[in-house]
C-alpha cells in the first residue's frame, strides 16, 4: 500500500463519526503527512477513498514523478498562460476553493471536515452554506503515533545530524565564529543527504549559552567555555532534534556544576520514558534533579516535545501536559540551565517510546563535559 492510501485509511472513521461528505487537508504539515510531498495546496478525500491532490502548476511534473498513480493529480493556476499541454491536468480559477464547488460539486447541505477552519478555502465554503467541521485535532493525534516508515526517516535524519556534528567537532571549535560552525553544520548535513535543516542551528558559545534560542553571531569561540549546539536535519520530510554542550578546553566554576546537574537530569528523565508515564512526570523528574543542585530557577522551558514532520509536534513534555506517553511516539528530552552573563547548558536526545520502554534514536555521546 502506498503512503497516500495508507495514511487516508487512518481517517476513514471520521466520515461516519462526523457524518462527513468530504475531507479536505490544507495545512502544510498535514499535507506533507498525507501525501509525502512538500508542495501541496489541497488534498481531497471522499468516502470511497478516492483522492485528489492539487499542487501549483509549476510543480505538477515534479510531483507526478513522486506520487505516480497513487492519487489524482491536478495543477492549479489563476490563469492559463501558457495554454495547457496535451494531457496536462489543470484547474484554473481565481480561488482554489472553487474546485470543491465546481468540480467536486459541494452544495449547502454537504458537510466538509477540514484541518483549518480559518483558511480561505473554509471561508469560501462557508460563504455558500457548506457546513465546516474542524478535524485538525484528529489529524494531530494521528500524527503523534509514528509508523515504521516514519521512524526510519527520523532515524536517518538523526544519523545525518550526528555525522555532520562529528565532522565539525573533529575540526575543533576554538577560534571559529558561531556562524562558521552553523555554516559547516548546514553544509555537512546537506552533503550527507539531508533535504534541509529541521530548524536554524543554534550555536551558543560562552555567555550566549544563556539564551535557549540564541541566533549564531560573529562571536569567536574561546578556550575555557561551553558551546551549546542544537541541530537537526530534515530527511524526506522528517525531522530530528539533538543538542550537545561541548567544553572547549577546561571549564570550571558554577557553569561546570550546572553541566553536571543537567547531565544527571537528562539521564534520569530519559530513563523514565515508557508507555503510560505522564508527560508531566518526565518533566518533573528533570526539574527535581535540577532543584537538588539549586539550578531549578534557571530551567525556563519544558523538558521536551514530539518530533515528526514538524520539529515540534505533540505530545508536549511539560509541567502542564495531561498526556500519557504511548508506544511509537517520538519525543525529545532536553533539560537545560541558563545563567545570564555566565552561559548555559542543554543536552537533548530524540527518543522512541517502545511497547515496553524507550530507545534513544540519538546515539551521539553526551559525556562531552
Amino acid at each position: 500500500m502506498g503512503i497516500i492510501k495508507d495514511r487516508i485509511s487512518k481517517v476513514l472513521n471520521l466520515f461516519d463519526e462526523l457524518s462527513l461528505d468530504v475531507i479536505v487537508i490544507v495545512n502544510g504539515a498535514n499535507l506533507e503527512y498525507f501525501t509525502g510531498i512538500d508542495s501541496g495546496l489541497m488534498f481531497v478525500v471522499n468516502r470511497s477513498m478516492d483522492t485528489t491532490l492539487i499542487v501549483p502548476r509549476l510543480d505538477l511534473q515534479r510531483v507526478q514523478e513522486i506520487v505516480g498513480s497513487d492519487t489524482r493529480l491536478i495543477g492549479y493556476s489563476t490563469v492559463e498562460v501558457p495554454q495547457r499541454m496535451p494531457g496536462e491536468s489543470l484547474f484554473v480559477s481565481k480561488s482554489i476553493g472553487d474546485y470543491l464547488l465546481r468540480e467536486v460539486g459541494l452544495k449547502p447541505n454537504n458537510i466538509v471536515g477540514i484541518d483549518n477552519p480559518d483558511s480561505s478555502v473554509a471561508k469560501e465554503l462557508n460563504s455558500v452554506g457548506v457546513k465546516i467541521m474542524n478535524i485538525n485535532e484528529s489529524i494531530l493525534r494521528l500524527r503523534e503515533i509514528k509508523d515504521e516508515y516514519e521512524i526510519g526517516m527520523i532515524e536517518e535524519a538523526t544519523r545525518i545530524t550526528e555525522e555532520a556534528l562529528d565532522d565539525v567537532l573533529k575540526g575543533g571549535l576554538e577560534g571559529k565564529r558561531e556562524r562558521d560552525v552553523a555554516a559547516m553544520l548546514y553544509q555537512k548535513m546537506i552533503g550527507r543527504g539531508a533535504e534541509d535543516v529541521a530548524f536554524k542551528p543554534i550555536v551558543a558559545s560562552g555567555p550566549n549559552g544563556a539564551y535557549p534560542h540564541h541566533v549564531f553571531t560573529d562571536r569567536v569561540i574561546r578556550r575555557g567555555e561551553f558551546v551549546t549546539i542544537d541541530v537537526g536535519a530534515r530527511y524526506r520530510l522528517y525531522c530530528t532534534d539533538m543538542t550537545r554542550t561541548i567544553a572547549v578546553g577546561s571549564v570550571g566554576g558554577k557553569i561546570k556544576d550546572a553541566a553536571l546537574a543537567v547531565l544527571e537530569a537528562f539521564r534520569k528523565a530519559s530513563n523514565s520514558v515508557r508507555p503510560g508515564v505522564k508527560a508531566r512526570d518526565v518533566d518533573s523528574i528533570a526539574r527535581n534533579v535540577l532543584a537538588e543542585y539549586g539550578f531549578d530557577s534557571y530551567y525556563i522551558h519544558s523538558t521536551g516535545h514530539g518530533v515528526g514532520i514538524e520539529v515540534h509536534e505533540r505530545p508536549s513534555i511539560g509541567p502542564s501536559s495531561d498526556e500519557e506517553l504511548k508506544p511509537n511516539e517520538v519525543i525529545t528530552v532536553e533539560p537545560g540551565v541558563y545563567i545570564k552573563g555566565i552561559g548555559g547548558v542543554r543536552i537533548e536526545d530524540t527518543i522512541l517510546v517502545t511497547e515496553s520502554g524507550s530507545r534513544a534514536i540519538s546515539r551521539y555521546p553526551v559525556d562531552l563535559l
